[in-house]
């Protein structure tokens, strides 16, 4: 479930966002393995959703893999800002 304030990243294949998945998972980091909201696109179809005060561990995890997002989101109300 998407919450009000909550960063939503997008991947450009669903090979990315499984190694991305992978690498959160090692770390121990709290996070989801979501379907891509319908009002996102997503080459893949998966998004992975976490909460803003993860934001620079999560960063910095996918930064040092090689596996930053093509796109990032914060969901505000029922809209989602890109960042």
């Amino acid at each position: 479930m998407i919450r009000e304030q909550d960063y939503i990243a997008l991947f450009q294949s669903m090979h990315r966002v499984l190694a991305a998945e992978k690498q959160l998972k090692q770390q121990a980091v709290d996070f989801l393995l979501i379907p891509a909201p319908k009002e996102l696109t997503s080459a893949c179809g998966l998004a992975i959703c976490f909460a803003p005060e993860l934001a620079l561990e999560i960063g910095s995890i996918l930064s040092d893999a090689d596996l930053w997002p093509a796109e990032l989101f914060i969901r505000e109300g029922s809209e989602f800002r890109k960042l």
